[in-house]
C-alpha cells in the first residue's frame, strides 16, 4: 500500500448508515465508499496530490496511482530476483560491510559482484561465437607475483572493499545447454572474461531494490544490517566465505550514520538518565558531534545569568517602589553624554523600525536616559538578527508552498479537470447537400486527400489530362450510377494502373510450388503458405492468379481497364489479392514493407469480411451497386497501394523533410536569441565606455571595424538616407551574423531592427515550407479540444474542419463534474458554447448522449473566430495545450487559408465546392448494357469483315445480315447456329445446347462465333505462336474459349472483348491499309487485301470491278508471279528426272488455273517439298519464299519504301501508325500468257548469250572505287545530318526506360549513331543498304508517334534534308 505523507494510508471504513436508497461514491482506486461529493473530490484530489510515495523502493514525489504502479513493478522484481545471488549478498551485509549510508552500502555490494561470480550462480558462457547458459560450480585465484592477494585496508583513506583483481579469479562452469556440446559440458580455468551476468538480474537498479527491502538500521545501530526475518531460517548465519568465493575475505570501510539536525540526547556522549545523580565527566579522547551555536570566548560569558537577575531584580524594585523613586531628584546628565545618547539613539533607529516591524518590543532600549552598553547592543541585534532569520525562513517556506500551488496548477491535467474554462466561440455548421450523410463526407475527404497527396506518384496527368481533383469530382464518382457522367471509372483507372506499375516492382507474378528454392523458402520460413488459419486460402488464390494469367495470356494488374470491363477487373483483383509472389520478393515484403504478409491485404480482409460484395461483381457492374459499396471498393484500393513501399517510403520522405525544416526552425530561433543577447552585451559595453569616457573626459577609442562591418554601415547609411542599396547584400549580413561589437550605439538598435525583421520573414518563409509539406503528404491534424473534437486543414477546399466526436468515438464516460471558479463562464450565449462536464451521463454534454445533438461538421469562417479560439484554449489542459501550439506554428498560414476561405463563402464558391445545392446524382441511371455490348460485338464484327479477316459464311455457313440483325435486335444467334462448335477436337457447343443459354451465354456465343471467323494469321502472342514454320492457336487461346462460354457478367464479356483486340494484328488487314501502287489511303470498301503479303490495293488500281463482292482469298500479282515461279522451276526439275509423260502430267498439277476475268480466284496449289525450300526469314523474323534467278539475270533489288501511318489503333493503347509491310508491284501484266511469253523470251535470250562466247570484262577494280567513294560521301552526309537541329531525337538509340513500350512495337530499331559505327566499321557492303538503314528510322518514327506529334515533324524535316542528296549518291553508282 503506497504512503501518505511518509505514513500508511489508512482507508475510511465501509459506512454503517447506507440505505439501498442512499447515494453514494465509490472509489474504485482504493476502494472506498462516500457518502457525499464534497468528500469523494477531496479524495481525488489527494490521489492526484504528488505526496505519495512507494512503499517498495521509497520514491516520494508521485501520485497515488505512480505509487500504486510503482509498487507492482518493484514487487514483480522483487519475485524474480534469483535465490542464488539473495544469500550470498545477505552474508556479505551481515558479515563485511558497516555502512551507514545506503548509497555507500549498495556501492560496496556492487563492486564486490562487478567481474566476480559466486559459487552456485548461474551466468552466460560464451564459447566459440555462441553464448550458452552455464551454472558456477568452483573458483580460485591466480597469486599475483608483486605480493600478497590483496593490501591491508586503511579505512581512514579506502572508498571501496578490498578483494582481489577480478581477473585473477578462474571458475570451474557447468554448462547446463546440453544441445551445444559433445562432452559433459564441464569448464574448467575460465577466465572472468567469458562470463557474463544477466543485466535483469545484476544491474544496479535490481541489487538496490533488493536491498532497500531486506535491510535496514537499528534504532541503537550506525550502520546497515539484515532484517530479523531474512535470518530466521539460519542459511545466511550458517555461510562461509568459501562457500560463496575463493580468496581472501572483503575488507569493507566503515562510515556510520550521520545524525542531521539535533541530536537527541540519547545519542549524546556522555548522557545520564535524570535520576541517576552522577556527574557527567568528559575525557580527551571522547568524541562525538559537537553541540550547535556558537562556543564560548571567554569565562566572563558565564556570569551573565547573575547580571540578568540583578537587572531583573531592579526592575521589580523600581516597579514595586514607585513612588519612592518618584520622589528621588534625579542627578544632572552632562551634555557630552546627552549628546551621545542622542546619537546612539539616531544609529539604532533603523535596528528599532525593525525590531517594531518583527514584533519584538524595544521600550527599554528606545530611551534618553542612559548610554547602550555594547553587549546590550549585541544581543539585542542577535535577537532582531534571529527574528529576521525566522521571518526569511517564514518567507522562503511561503515562496515554496506559492511555487508548489504555481506548478501544481500549471501541471497539465485533463482539460475538464481545470477551474478556469472559457466558454468558446460557436462555429457555423459545415453545409452538407441532404443525399450526403456524415460519414459519407468522411469518408469522400479520406479519398480526395489521397488523390490530392500523391498526385506525383498517380497517373492523373495521363488519364485525366490534369492533376487536380476537386471535392465534386470524387462526390460525383461515387454518388452517380452513370458511367458515362461518372468519373468513377477514370479515378479506378488512375489507382489501378498506379497499382500495375507498383506491384510489376515489388510483387510480379505467382510463386512456383514446384520450385525447389519455393520448396525450402516454405520449410525454413514462416511464409503465408505455411500459415496454419489462412495458408490454404492463399495457395487457393495463388491457383487462381495463375489461372487468370493462363487464360487472358497477362496477369491480373495487367488487364485493360475502362467503364465496362472495371467490373470484372475489380472481382478478380479481389479474388486473387494476397496470392503468394515466392522468394523473389519475400526479402522485399519482410524489410521494405513491414514483413507484410498476404492476409494483411486489405482486399484480402475485406474478401473475408464482406463475400457478398465480390459475390455481386460476379452478376453486376460496380455501377449498379449502392454507393456506399462502390466508397468501400475504392478506399480500399487505396488502402491497398498505401501497404506497397513505394507509398510508405514517400510519406517517410515527406515526414523526414518536415522534421528537417523544424529542426531548422528550432535553429534559427536560437541563433536569433544569440544575436539578440550579442547585441545586447555590444550596447552594454559600449554605452559603459561612453559613461567612463564622460567621466574622465578623455576622448573614446576609434572602433576596429572589418570588412563586413563597413558594408553593413554603409547599408544602415543608405537606409538612413532613403537611397537605393544591394538588398541582397544587407540580407546576407544579416542572417549570417551581425558584428556588433564594431557598430556604434545608433547603428545596433538599427541593426537589430532589421534583423529581427529578416529573421521574422525567413522563419515564416520555413513554416509555410513545412505546411506545404503538411499538406502534401494530407490533412494537418491540429489536435483536438475540451470536448474531443478534432481539428484539421483541408487545403484542397479549403477550409479549417472541425469534427465532433461520434458514438463511435471512445472518450470516456463521466467521472467527476468540472468545477468552474468563475460562474459567468458557465453562460452561453449565440455566439458562444460552454463545453464542461457535469458529472452525469444524462446531462453531461460532452460524454453524453447530448454530444450526439451537435452537428458533426462545422468551419472556422475568418481569421476573427480563430483568434477568439486561441484566446479561450486552456494552457494547462492536455488537448488544447497541444491544439494551441499547433495553431500558433501554423497561424501565418492559417491566416491566409481562412482569408480564401472568407473570399469563396461570400462569392458563393463554398457552397458550389460542397454541391450544397445540386441535385442527387445517383438519380440519373440510363445505360442498356446488354445494348451497349451488342454495339460492341457489331463493331468487331464489322471490323473483321471490312479487313478480310475472316467470314460468318464461310465458316458457319450463315447469313451474314441475318445473323446481324438478330444480333441487334435480341442478342439470341442460336436459333442461326447449324453446326457445332469446337475448340481444338473437343466440342463446346451444339444447336440444342445453344438455345438454352441466358442473355450472357447468348452474346458469349455470338462473340465466340466472331473469334473462330477470323484467321490464325491475323493474331498475335499469347494466343497464336509459330510452331516448325506454321502459325498454329496456343493452349492459352483456347483456354481462353472455354472460359468465355463460362462467363457470368456483361462486363466479363467485355474484357475478354478488350484482351483479344489487342491480340490481333490489325495493320495486317485491309482497315489500316494503304494501297501499294498508288500510295494513297482509301476507303475499306474500295481496298482488296492480298491473301499471301497482306498488302492492300485499290480495286481500280489493280483492275477489279467495284460493284461486285470484293475476293476474301485474293493474291496480288506479285504473289502470283512468285507462285509462278516456283511452279515453273518444280516442273523444269521433274522434267530432268523423270519421264516426259510423267513430267507433263506434273506440270498439269502445279498449274495455276485463272477464271475468265484473268485475275486468280483461288490460293495457287504448290508442293510441300518446294514450299519447304524456298521459305526463309527476314531480319525481322517473318517468313517469305525465296527467289530464285538465272546465273547471269542481272537485277537490282528494288528499294523498300517507306510505311505510312495506320487509322485503326489497338484497344488498349492509343491510335498510333502501324507496321504494314510492302511489295514491289507489277501493275502492268494483264494475263499469265504474256508473262508465259516474256518468260519465254527471256530464256531465249539468256541461251542466245550462253552460246556465244563470253566477252571478257573485268570490271571489278572501277566498281570497288566507285563504291568506296560513294561510301565516303554517304559518311560525309550522315555528318552533316547528325548535326541539324531536327535529328536529335536519331542520334542514339531509344532508351527502353523512358519509352517503356517502344521495343513492343518496333521490333528493328535504327538510329544515326547505329549507322556510323556500320560505315566506320565497314558493315554496309553497297550504298543501298545505307539507303534501306535511313528509310528505317523514318519508318520507325512514323509507326510510333502520332501525325501531331513533334517528333513526327521532325522526322520529315530530316527526311528533305537527306534523301535527295542520299538518292543522287546512290544513284550516280
Amino acid at each position: 500500500m503506497p504512503l501518505l505523507n511518509k505514513k500508511p494510508f489508512k482507508k475510511l471504513p465501509p459506512p454503517n448508515d447506507v440505505s439501498p436508497d442512499t447515494k453514494v461514491f465509490f472509489l474504485e482506486a482504493t476502494q472506498e465508499i462516500f457518502t457525499n461529493h464534497d468528500d469523494y473530490y477531496k479524495r481525488m484530489v489527494l490521489l492526484n496530490s504528488t505526496c505519495w510515495s512507494c512503499a517498495l523502493t521509497r520514491k516520494t514525489n508521485l501520485t497515488y496511482f505512480e505509487a500504486v504502479e510503482s509498487e507492482q513493478e518493484a514487487a514483480n522484481d522483487l519475485s524474480i530476483f534469483p535465490d542464488y545471488l539473495v544469500k550470498p549478498i545477505l552474508f556479505i551485509v551481515s558479515n563485511y560491510t558497516k555502512r551507514g549510508r545506503f548509497e555507500d552500502l549498495v556501492n560496496d555490494i556492487f563492486w564486490i559482484m562487478k567481474d566476480r561470480f559466486f559459487i552456485s550462480e548461474e551466468v552466460i558462457y560464451s564459447e566459440r561465437n555462441r553464448r550458452m547458459p552455464a551454472k558456477i560450480v568452483g573458483s580460485f585465484v591466480i597469486p599475483e607475483e608483486s605480493g600478497p592477494l590483496c593490501e591491508p585496508l586503511a579505512v581512514q583513506e579506502a572508498k571501496e572493499p578490498k578483494l582481489p583483481p577480478s581477473e585473477n579469479y578462474r571458475y570451474t562452469i557447468q554448462i547446463l545447454d546440453g544441445l551445444h556440446v559433445s562432452d559433459d559440458g564441464l569448464r574448467e580455468g575460465v577466465p572472468p572474461e567469458k562470463i557474463f551476468r544477466s543485466k535483469n538480474v545484476g544491474s544496479r537498479q535490481k541489487i538496490k531494490l533488493f536491498l532497500k527491502n531486506s535491510t535496514e538500521i537499528p534504532y541503537s545501530g550506525d550502520h546497515y544490517v539484515v532484517r530479523d526475518e531474512y535470518l530466521a531460517d539460519g542459511i545466511v548465519r550458517n555461510l562461509r566465505w568459501n562457500l560463496i568465493m575463493s580468496g581472501s575475505e572483503p575488507t569493507c570501510p566503515s562510515t556510520p550514520v550521520t545524525q542531521r539536525g539535533r541530536i537527541p540526547n540519547v545519542l549524546k556522549p556522555g548522557y545520564v538518565e535524570p535520576f541517576k545523580k552522577i556527574k557527567k565527566i568528559k575525557t580527551a579522547d571522547e568524541s562525538g558531534p559537537k553541540p550547535r551555536g556558537r562556543p564560548k570566548k571567554n569565562p566572563d560569558a558565564t556570569p551573565t545569568k547573575s547580571v540578568k537577575k540583578r537587572k531583573n531584580k531592579d526592575i521589580q524594585d523600581s516597579e514595586s517602589t514607585p513612588k519612592k523613586r518618584k520622589s528621588l531628584s534625579a542627578p544632572k546628565m552632562s551634555e557630552k553624554k546627552r549628546q551621545k545618547i542622542i546619537e546612539q539613539q539616531a544609529e539604532l533607529e533603523f535596528l528599532f523600525s525593525e525590531a517594531k516591524r518583527l514584533g519584538i518590543d524595544v521600550g527599554e532600549l528606545q530611551q534618553s536616559e542612559k548610554v547602550l552598553s555594547s553587549k546590550v547592543i549585541s544581543e539585542f541585534k542577535l535577537v532582531v538578527k534571529e527574528a529576521k532569520d525566522k521571518e526569511r525562513e517564514q518567507l522562503k517556506e511561503e515562496k515554496r508552498r506559492k511555487n508548489k500551488e504555481k506548478i501544481n496548477y500549471n501541471k497539465k491535467r485533463d482539460d475538464l479537470m481545470c477551474d478556469d474554462l472559457k466558454p468558446m466561440p460557436k462555429l457555423p455548421k459545415l453545409q452538407l447537400p441532404p443525399w450526403l450523410s456524415d460519414e459519407e463526407f468522411s469518408e469522400l475527404l479520406f479519398i480526395m486527400q489521397f488523390f490530392c497527396s500523391f498526385k506525383e506518384l498517380l497517373p492523373l496527368k495521363e488519364i485525366r489530362g490534369h492533376t487536380e481533383i476537386l471535392f465534386s469530382d470524387v462526390v460525383i464518382a461515387v454518388k452517380c450510377n452513370d458511367p458515362q457522367n461518372s468519373p468513377y471509372a477514370d479515378l479506378m483507372r488512375v489507382l489501378l494502373s498506379a497499382r500495375t506499375d507498383i506491384a510489376d516492382e515489388e510483387d510480379g507474378d505467382e510463386a512456383d510450388f514446384s520450385n525447389r528454392e519455393e520448396v525450402y523458402l516454405l520449410n525454413s520460413q514462416s511464409c503465408d503458405p505455411g500459415n496454419p488459419i489462412h495458408g490454404d486460402v492463399i495457395r487457393e488464390i495463388t491457383v487462381a492468379h495463375e489461372m487468370v494469367r493462363k487464360i487472358h495470356g497477362k496477369s491480373v494488374r495487367h488487364l485493360p481497364v475502362d467503364w465496362m470491363t472495371l467490373s470484372e477487373v475489380i472481382r478478380l483483383i479481389f479474388i486473387t489479392s494476397g496470392y503468394y509472389s515466392g522468394h523473389s520478393t519475400h526479402r522485399h515484403r519482410l524489410f521494405s514493407r513491414g514483413n507484410f504478409k498476404g492476409f494483411e491485404d486489405p482486399c484480402y480482409e475485406l474478401r473475408e469480411q464482406n463475400p457478398e460484395l465480390i459475390e455481386k461483381l460476379k452478376t453486376q457492374t460496380v455501377f449498379d451497386m449502392e454507393p456506399h459499396e462502390r466508397l468501400i471498393i475504392m478506399k480500399t484500393i487505396i488502402l491497398q497501394l498505401l501497404t506497397y513501399a513505394k507509398f510508405r517510403n514517400f510519406i517517410e520522405q515527406k515526414q523526414n523533410q518536415m522534421f528537417e525544416k523544424r529542426k531548422d526552425i528550432k535553429k534559427l530561433k536560437l541563433w536569433d536569441a544569440a544575436q539578440e543577447q550579442e547585441a545586447n552585451s555590444a550596447r552594454v559595453a559600449l554605452e559603459h565606455e561612453i559613461d567612463e569616457a564622460s567621466k574622465s573626459g578623455a576622448a573614446m577609442k576609434p572602433i576596429q571595424q572589418g570588412a563586413v562591418a563597413k558594408r553593413l554601415r554603409a547599408h544602415l547609411k543608405a537606409i538612413n538616407e532613403n537611397r537605393r542599396d544591394d538588398k541582397n547584400d544587407l540580407e546576407s549580413i544579416l542572417l549570417v551574423g551581425v558584428p556588433y561589437n564594431e557598430l556604434e550605439l545608433d547603428e545596433i538598435v538599427k541593426a537589430r531592427e532589421l534583423q529581427k525583421l529578416e529573421c521574422a520573414a525567413l522563419q515564416k518563409k520555413m513554416i509555410q515550407s513545412v505546411y506545404d509539406i503538411q499538406v502534401s503528404t494530407g490533412d494537418i491534424f491540429l489536435g483536438n479540444d475540451r470536448a474531443f473534437r478534432r481539428y484539421f486543414v483541408i487545403d484542397n477546399l479549403p477550409a479549417l474542419i472541425v469534427e465532433n466526436c461520434t458514438e463511435a468515438d471512445r472518450i470516456g464516460e463521466c467521472e467527476e463534474p468540472t468545477m468552474i471558479a468563475n460562474p459567468e463562464c458557465l453562460v452561453e450565449s449565440e455566439d458562444r458554447r460552454v463545453y464542461v462536464c457535469s458529472g452525469e451521463m444524462a446531462t453531461c454534454n460532452v460524454h453524453g448522449r447530448r454530444r450526439l445533438e451537435r452537428p458533426r461538421w462545422c468551419y472556422i469562417p475568418d481569421v476573427d473566430t480563430l483568434e477568439k479560439l486561441i484566446g479561450v484554449l486552456n494552457p494547462r489542459g492536455f488537448r488544447e495545450c497541444e491544439l494551441n501550439e499547433q495553431l500558433a506554428f501554423y497561424k501565418p498560414s492559417l491566416e491566409e487559408l481562412l482569408e480564401s476561405t472568407s473570399e469563396i463563402v461570400e462569392n458563393g464558391e463554398w457552397l458550389e465546392a460542397l454541391m450544397t445545392h445540386d441535385t442527387d446524382p445517383g438519380d440519373t441511371y440510363n445505360i442498356d448494357w446488354e445494348a451497349e455490348l451488342r454495339d460492341l460485338l457489331l463493331d468487331f464484327e464489322e471490323k473483321v469483315d471490312q479487313g478480310q479477316m475472316g467470314s460468318l459464311n464461310a465458316t458457319f455457313g450463315v447469313d451474314r445480315a441475318t445473323w446481324r440483325q438478330h444480333l441487334r435486335e435480341s442478342g439470341d444467334v442460336s436459333d442461326l447456329l447449324n453446326v457445332e462448335i469446337k475448340i481444338g477436337n473437343e466440342v463446346v457447343v451444339t444447336p440444342d445446347d445453344a438455345k438454352q443459354f441466358n442473355e450472357v451465354k447468348q452474346l458469349a456465343l455470338a462473340f465466340l462465333q466472331i473469334v473462330q471467323c477470323i484467321g490464325i494469321k491475323f493474331i498475335r502472342m499469347p494466343f497464336a505462336v509459330r510452331k516448325e514454320e506454321v502459325l498454329r492457336a496456343t493452349e492459352t487461346f483456347r483456354r481462353w474459349q472455354r472460359a468465355l462460354l463460362e462467363c457470368g457478367s456483361l462486363s466479363a464479356l467485355t474484357l475478354f472483348l478488350s484482351t483479344l483486340e489487342s491480340a490481333i494484328q490489325w495493320d495486317k488487314s485491309r482497315l489500316q491499309g494503304k494501297c501499294r501502287q498508288c500510295r494513297r489511303k482509301g476507303a475499306t470498301s474500295e481496298l482488296v487485301l492480298c491473301h499471301e503479303c497482306d498488302n492492300c490495293y485499290h480495286l481500280a488500281c489493280v483492275k477489279l470491278a467495284r460493284d461486285a463482292p470484293t475476293p476474301i482469298e485474293w493474291y496480288c500479282s506479285a504473289c502470283r508471279a512468285q507462285s509462278r515461279k516456283l511452279a515453273n522451276e518444280a516442273k523444269r526439275k521433274a522434267r530432268d528426272v523423270i519421264e516426259p509423260l510423267e513430267a507433263d502430267v506434273g506440270s498439269e498439277e502445279h498449274t495455276i488455273e485463272m477464271d475468265d476475268g484473268g485475275v486468280g480466284s483461288g490460293r495457287p496449289q504448290r508442293s510441300s517439298d518446294t514450299e519447304n525450300q524456298n521459305v526463309t526469314r527476314t531480319q525481322s523474323g517473318r517468313a517469305v519464299r525465296k527467289v530464285h534467278y538465272t546465273e547471269l539475270a542481272v537485277a537490282t533489288p528494288p528499294l523498300k519504301p517507306r510505311q505510312r501511318k495506320s487509322n485503326v489503333a489497338s484497344s488498349e493503347r492509343p491510335a498510333r501508325a502501324k507496321h504494314v509491310r510492302t511489295f514491289d508491284d507489277f501493275s502492268n501484266i494483264e494475263s499469265s500468257e504474256d508473262e508465259e511469253f516474256s518468260d519465254r523470251r527471256q530464256r531465249r535470250s539468256m541461251k542466245r548469250k550462253q552460246s556465244s562466247p563470253p566477252e571478257i570484262v573485268n570490271p571489278s577494280r572501277n566498281s570497288a572505287t566507285s563504291i568506296k567513294e560513294k561510301m565516303a560521301a554517304l559518311e560525309q552526309l550522315l555528318k552533316e545530318s547528325m548535326r541539324q537541329e531536327c535529328s536529335w531525337p536519331f542520334l542514339e538509340p531509344v532508351d527502353p526506360k523512358e519509352v517503356p513500350d517502344y521495343y513492343d512495337v518496333i521490333k528493328r530499331p535504327m538510329d544515326l549513331r547505329s549507322m556510323m559505327n556500320k560505315l566506320k566499321q565497314r558493315v554496309y557492303n553497297h550504298p543501298e543498304e545505307v539507303r534501306n538503314d535511313f528509310d528505317l528510322i523514318i519508318t520507325n518514327c512514323e509507326t510510333y508517334n502520332e501525325t501531331e506529334s513533334e517528333i513526327f515533324q521532325l522526322s520529315r524535316e530530316l527526311e528533305a534534308f537527306v534523301v535527295g542528296r542520299m538518292d543522287a549518291i546512290v544513284k550516280g553508282m
